[in-house]
């Protein structure tokens, strides 16, 4: 199946989420009872997705903090608040995959458009941003803020839908999703009509591993995978 038709691509997969999240719960992995990755991420997942569906016009650097907090009750470690904020607020310093600068510039030179829908908030994102416009820049993004939900709801996909059409003047069938997490990005764009490009970053856990059965349209083990795969099927 050709990528030839896509103009519009709505990204998701650009960030290593789980690393950067490792590597600010250091004060509680550094405790003798410390989980597992996996286990961590077992718990904090349910948790995250809970109060996102409660809470969700809150900032996402304030609900980590929450996350933070109910995830180390969970596992029964210690934490406190000043841990739990400075977790919320390491979102800007989290890594970008290695591949992803470089192949979201080569998408915007052939000609797509390059948008965001992430399940953050606009400061942190600036943070992020720094590290992925090289040579380029994204010509929409919509985060968490914007819309006052998080994914996977679909009012999210709606509002991703209605934006590209009054920006670009581009349809739905136009809109090809690229993500990696099947629960947030997969699963419900398909639920709206839109197809998906699986990114199956090694490791990844969260939004992944339960969903076995989310099948997407298109899959690619990297982004430059999928960035020339675009650029030879538009060629």
């Amino acid at each position: 199946m050709s990528l030839e038709p896509f103009k519009v691509l709505l990204f998701d997969c650009y960030g290593d989420w789980e690393t950067g999240m490792l590597e600010n719960f250091t004060p509680l992995l550094d405790q003798p009872s410390a989980p597992s990755r996996d286990r961590l991420f077992e718990v904090l997942g349910p948790i995250e997705n809970r109060i996102q569906d409660e809470q969700p016009t809150m900032l996402y650097s304030e609900l980590l903090a929450k996350v933070y907090i109910e995830t180390a009750e969970k596992l029964n470690l210690k934490s406190d608040e000043a841990q739990a904020k400075a977790f919320g607020n390491s979102i800007p310093s989290w890594p970008a995959f290695a591949d992803s600068a470089d192949a979201l510039k080569k998408l915007s030179e052939a000609g797509l458009k390059l948008v965001i829908l992430s399940n953050v908030d606009n400061k942190s994102f600036d943070g992020s941003k720094k590290r992925l416009e090289k040579g380029f820049a994204f010509d929409a993004i919509y985060t968490a803020e914007k819309i006052g939900s998080y994914k996977p709801s679909l009012r999210n996909f709606e509002y991703a839908i209605e934006n590209i059409k009054k920006d670009f003047g581009l349809e739905k069938e136009d809109i090809l999703i690229v993500a990696n997490s099947k629960y947030h990005d997969v699963q419900p764009g398909h639920k709206k009509g839109i197809k998906s490009a699986w990114i199956d970053r090694e490791r990844a856990f969260m939004g992944v591993s339960a969903y076995k059965d989310v099948i997407p349209d298109y899959q690619f083990q990297s982004m430059m995978e999928f960035a020339n795969a675009v650029i030879k099927d538009k060629s």
